[in-house]
């Protein structure tokens, strides 16, 4: 367990490390849509969404045993933590609503890889990786919102 959260607490911290200035100035001239949470609001999901990728890493590492399932499950999830955290620069480094919608669409495409490798590797792990699928649907339509409103 200690590896899973040292890798996901790892990746906050990249992820920290790319969000820059940009959250406190350019963000906050933002109009935003009237269905995004209070950013306070997205610490608590940001704090969730690692709890819950350290626990499927944990599950991957402990019940997968079928070593090309592991492999599978471990670099898409690897993969997937990446590119959360990548998107943080894509949407806040470069400024760019536009490239934050965008960002998350393409996301999409490995997140849903991951549900599928742990449908059949590891079922308890892709029921919860599916809640974050969901949330990220959520995350499409308030930066496709946030595209609209301010391009």
């Amino acid at each position: 367990m200690l590896v899973a959260i040292t890798m996901c607490v790892l990746f906050a911290i990249f992820g920290n490390a790319l969000i820059g200035e940009s959250l406190g100035t350019w963000y906050d001239t933002l109009d935003k849509p009237w269905f995004l949470i209070p950013l306070w609001a997205s610490y608590i999901v940001g704090a969730v969404y690692y709890l819950l990728f350290a626990t499927v890493l944990y599950r991957i590492l402990v019940h997968v045993d079928d070593r090309r399932g592991r492999v599978t499950a471990l670099a898409l999830i690897v993969s997937v933590l990446f590119l959360n955290e990548l998107w943080n620069y894509v949407f806040f480094g470069l400024e760019s609503t536009l490239a934050g919608f965008l960002g998350i669409a393409v996301f999409l495409v490995p997140l849903t890889a991951l549900v599928v490798a742990l449908r059949k590797y590891e079922r308890f792990s892709a029921g919860l990786v599916v809640v974050y699928w969901i949330w990220v649907l959520y995350d499409l339509a308030w930066t496709y919102a946030l595209w609209r409103l301010n391009s």
